[in-house]
């Protein structure tokens, strides 16, 4: 009877770790050998930065992460020498800021570890630990849709994909990242049938009820339109298109009103909000269409005409491409049905 292997997981835990997503991963990895008897099992352990350690003053005392709940605390970085897989769950980002590498000690960890051939792993904005390594730069990688903005401004040699909810990039694609935070999902199936086998993770999938988001992030993605960059006139044009973006013609509206030239215009809006004016307004319109897609019962070529289009074949066609479903699906996957 051959030996029974333990994959050794270590759960990186800063007082900003999302305590719901770390408590899970380590449940249900700590559960598997029971629920999935085979020749594999998981030994994941708390890893803290000695930093954290060394706000104990007292022996029982709690450390709290930033959301008050308490940091099971297991093992420092500098005692674990080595470790099968690497695991940085989601943060709580509370601030608009990155401090930029917060744990210098972390950054230096990760790095060995890689050096000596851990997987390296990442479940949403845990990335942006990840990427203070430097291991991301020049290769794709994802985290939560709605810090992209903070993530190119910290880490511009990253070639980050929101769309994507699960990625194996990297030199040697030794490095597995999963998007927004229920994605850890992803992540966990994909470690457990990485180690195990597909049918043992198909198994636990079922016990625990772990979702895979097979459709990406896109359909969950929340349009948000930079309008802090300081250009008066862009700003100007940003409100109106917010108020009116059904109108017939709304980028004509906008340059015409911003009485500088179309090329001017065009140059400043895309510089200053990151999109063209007409992609701008295709965002604007198909942001209004989910809404009344979730909202309303209106058949979906009344919509097409309610957000601006009056050719439904064309928003249907822009809608798939911008959230990656068809209307009808995304009706039928984000509209409030009977809960009970």
């Amino acid at each position: 009877m051959s030996p029974k292997q333990i994959i050794d997981i270590s759960l990186v835990a800063t007082p900003e770790v999302d305590a719901s997503a770390l408590t899970g991963l380590h449940g249900v990895l700590s559960s598997f050998g029971h629920m999935v008897p085979g020749p594999v099992s998981f030994k994941p352990r708390v890893v803290s930065p000695d930093a954290v350690w060394r706000n104990i003053k007292a022996p029982g005392q709690v450390i709290k992460n930033v959301m008050g709940m308490p940091l099971p605390l297991q093992s420092r970085l500098s005692d674990v020498k080595q470790t099968d897989v690497l695991l940085i769950p989601s943060l709580y980002l509370l601030t608009p800021e990155w401090p930029g590498n917060p744990y210098p000690d972390l950054t230096e960890w990760i790095l060995r570890m890689h050096r000596q051939g851990t997987l390296i792993c990442s479940a949403c904005t845990g990335a942006m630990l990840l990427a203070e390594t430097g291991l991301l730069d020049g290769y794709e990688a994802t985290q939560h849709w709605a810090f992209e903005r903070l993530f190119m401004t910290h880490f511009p040699k990253v070639r980050l994909n929101i769309s994507k909810v699960l990625i194996a990039t990297g030199a040697d694609s030794r490095i597995i990242m999963s998007g927004a935070s229920a994605a850890w999902h992803d992540l966990l199936i994909y470690l457990i049938s990485r180690y195990a086998g597909p049918h043992a993770a198909q198994t636990c999938a079922k016990f625990f009820l772990l979702n895979t988001h097979s459709d990406g992030q896109a359909p969950y993605v929340i349009f948000q339109a930079n309008s802090q960059h300081g250009d008066a006139i862009i700003q100007s044009a940003q409100q109106w298109l917010h108020e009116n973006s059904r109108h017939p013609n709304p980028v004509e509206h906008v340059q015409t009103v911003s009485g500088i030239s179309v090329r001017t215009f065009s140059r400043r809006f895309q510089k200053a909000t990151g999109l063209s004016p007409i992609n701008y307004v295709q965002r604007l319109r198909i942001e209004n269409a989910k809404y009344l897609l979730e909202t309303k019962s209106d058949a979906i070529d009344a919509i097409s005409w309610k957000v601006g289009y009056e050719d439904p074949a064309f928003f249907r066609r822009l809608f798939k491409r911008l959230t990656g479903m068809t209307p009808g699906a995304y009706r039928r996957k984000f509209q409030p049905g009977e809960m009970i």
